[in-house]
């Protein structure tokens, strides 16, 4: 696996690691612990790494479409943990409503409710879309109901 990982940058690290590795007695030291700890630590260095990076360009491209909000808030909230949100963060709930941006009415209703955590800020735009998929059925119904 060392020998795929190439570039000045890493030198060091692979020379390290190599080094380490020729110090261990294949009885004495456990070999299979050794190589399970080596590829969660690589995985956690750069994989992890880059599935961050990934989920974080995602979440700025997520976008919210009606009358989807069950499905919006699943990706939005996966990403989020992928990206290591804090769920507490304002930044999250700006990122949670940069979503909606193609329905500005249901942003600026959201809003409007004054949430005060990202718990608040989800159910109050479930709530908002539940309120626009009745009125658009409403509108859209040949047979209006008496109210």
């Amino acid at each position: 696996m060392l020998t795929f990982i190439k570039g000045p940058q890493v030198d060091g690290w692979i020379k390290g690691i190599l080094e380490g590795l020729k110090q261990l007695h294949p009885i004495d030291n456990n070999v299979e612990y050794t190589y399970l700890n080596f590829l969660m630590r690589f995985e956690a260095q750069f994989a992890d790494s880059t599935k961050q990076e990934v989920a974080q360009a995602s979440l700025n491209h997520l976008s919210f479409h009606f009358p989807s909000i069950d499905q919006y808030i699943s990706d939005f909230e996966m990403l989020a943990r992928k990206a290591r949100y804090t769920i507490s963060s304002q930044e999250l709930m700006n990122m949670f409503l940069k979503g909606l941006h193609n329905f500005p009415h249901i942003v600026e209703r959201v809003i409007d409710k004054s949430p005060t955590d990202y718990y608040d800020l989800k159910e109050k735009t479930i709530t908002v879309v539940k309120n626009q998929q009745l009125l658009q059925a409403i509108k859209n119904s040949s047979n209006p109901m008496p109210f």
